[in-house]
């Protein structure tokens, strides 16, 4: 018996692919499946090459805003007043004490160089190489190009003793401020020239800079050198630490500028919504007969004629109502009537709702974070500001505030001070032992100064008052420190405070200076600790 034959039939059926299932990954950049990361582009490339590319057009954007926006415009003055306020005042700090100087000699040489400083910039006629300007405003006009551009720039020159004879100047220092568009954006890697500055082959160090002249309506290329020996020619000041491999600077608003313009369209868009709204239109919802109804009636008039008449007659007089009392809205102190079973409507634009002011005000946080100010300062708005959180605020935003001051602000003042007290020590119209030769080898030691601004604002005058006099007691703090923090000069304040004292004695005015303690003066009211009393022109004992 043979064996039953055996056939095998495939199964019918599809391949079904396991799952895929994605694995855990730890890293950087990790995207989502909507790849949000990965439409994002962007390249890593030197940050000279950046601000080369970006510079210009960022300028004039920044300009172009600080020109047409209350907010930025705004944001500005406030950033020029915690910088600068009404000067930036010398300080001067000479190192002297190794020239064999008494400290008595540098004070006395120190009072008599900033006297004579505070003179020299208040008068535009000296300060200035147009007259026009003092020191003052040429720092203002230097915070203004540095957040505009990144950068600015000043030059230096020296009128000839002829020239000034002529126009009756006496000193020949002269300061100029050039826009920084006429810096010259050129460069050449053959012969060390980048971005209009060219540099030293072995140090990179600015040695001449490329600037845009102007005369009879035509522009023209010249050089200017940027030393003049141990003196600046040139005075380019920005913050380097922004864009450490770039010669030139790039406009603090440029991360900001398209914020800048969302929220003047925002404010546009709302406007247009607003006016829209003063718009409106008017309909009449009406029981009247379509198209239809009248097919119904015509077909109705071979039924029953008489039924077809009756509805006519009363449309009709719908008709002649609507035509006798119809609807006006220009007419004024008019009663309008509508017909039988209608509706009267108004439409109006819908407003944007209130997501208008969370989103603006987002806006305006973001602008006043990169400009360095508080929100409040920028929007004017402290509606939701207490004592703790304005004070937060401040913390956080004035050490951008002196890093400013200090990186911008000040170095542009430094340099023209040291090539004013050159002329004048070099000149013999301020003394200094050993003549201009001991200067010369020491300058750095003669010309070191401190620029205190105005000082940082405060919530409360009296708890902040309080906390200085804390520090000071507790040995944390100085008066020197305390003082700097206000924008004042210790030493200047001690002398006058001398002064103040000594004509106080002079005419027997109780002295206000010191640590009071109650129950100590006249009639058991609080006096200064060191329980002295001026009377007449002796301070005696008090009782």
């Amino acid at each position: 018996m043979s064996d039953k034959p055996r056939v095998r039939v495939k199964a019918p059926g599809v391949k079904i692919a396991a799952p895929t299932v994605k694995r855990a990954r730890a890293q950087y950049l990790r995207d989502n499946s909507s790849g949000i990361l990965t439409m994002r582009r962007a390249v890593t490339r030197d940050g000279a090459v950046s601000v080369r590319e970006s510079a210009e057009r960022a300028s004039a954007l920044a300009w172009d805003f600080i020109h047409n926006s209350g907010w930025i415009a705004g944001a500005v003055d406030q950033i020029i007043t915690d910088t600068i306020g009404d000067e930036l005042k010398l300080s001067a700090r000479p190192k002297l004490a190794k020239l064999g100087w008494t400290p008595a000699e540098i004070t006395a040489w120190s009072r008599l160089v900033e006297d004579e400083w505070y003179l020299h910039v208040w008068r535009p006629q000296e300060y200035s190489l147009n007259g026009t300007t003092t020191l003052a405003e040429h720092l203002d006009g230097v915070i203004r190009y540095y957040l505009a551009s990144g950068e600015a720039i000043g030059l230096i020159d020296f009128m000839p003793k002829g020239m000034r004879r002529r126009h009756g100047i006496k000193t020949g220092t002269k300061v100029s401020l050039v826009a920084p568009h006429r810096l010259k954006r050129e460069t050449n890697e053959f012969i060390g020239l980048d971005q209009g500055i060219f540099l030293d082959p072995e140090r990179g160090s600015p040695t001449k800079f490329r600037l845009i002249g102007r005369e009879n309506g035509q522009d023209f290329d010249f050089d200017v050198p940027a030393w003049n020996g141990p003196l600046r020619r040139v005075i380019h000041v920005m913050d380097r630490g922004e864009n450490p491999d770039s010669v030139r600077g790039i406009s603090v608003l440029a991360p900001i500028l398209k914020v800048a313009a969302q929220y003047d369209q925002l404010a546009d868009a709302t406007l247009t919504t607003a006016l829209l709204q003063t718009a409106f239109a008017a309909t009449i919802k009406s029981p009247e007969p379509s198209e239809s109804a009248f097919e119904a009636i015509r077909t109705l008039e071979d039924d029953d004629p008489d039924l077809a008449a009756d509805l006519m007659d009363v449309w009709g007089n719908r008709i002649d109502a609507l035509k006798e009392n119809g609807i006006s809205m220009s007419d004024h102190g008019r009663i309008n009537h509508l017909g039988p079973g209608e509706e009267f409507h108004m439409h109006t634009a819908a407003t944007p709702g209130s997501q208008y002011i969370p989103f603006s005000q987002n806006l305006q946080r973001e602008m006043a974070r990169r400009l360095g100010i508080t929100f409040e300062a920028f929007a004017m708005d402290h509606s939701n500001a207490n004592y703790s959180s304005v004070r937060m605020a401040m913390s956080s935003v004035w050490p951008i505030v002196t890093r400013r001051r200090e990186r911008v602000a000040a170095p542009f003042c430094q340099a023209i001070y040291e090539s004013w007290l050159d002329e004048k020590i070099g000149m013999d119209q301020i003394p200094f032992k050993g003549g201009y030769a001991a200067f010369a080898a020491n300058r750095e030691l003669v010309c070191n100064a401190e620029w205190p601004g105005p000082a940082q604002p405060v919530a409360d005058d009296y708890k902040a008052t309080m906390a200085s006099a804390k520090r000071i007691e507790l040995g944390l703090s100085s008066t020197e420190d305390e003082a700097a923090l206000m924008g004042r000069d210790a030493a200047v304040t001690r002398e006058k405070i001398a002064a103040e004292i000594a004509d106080m004695n002079e005419k027997g005015i109780p002295i206000p200076y010191g640590r009071s303690v109650g129950g100590g003066g006249p009639l058991g009211a609080a006096m200064p600790s060191t329980g002295r009393v001026a009377r007449g022109a002796e301070d005696v004992d008090a009782d």
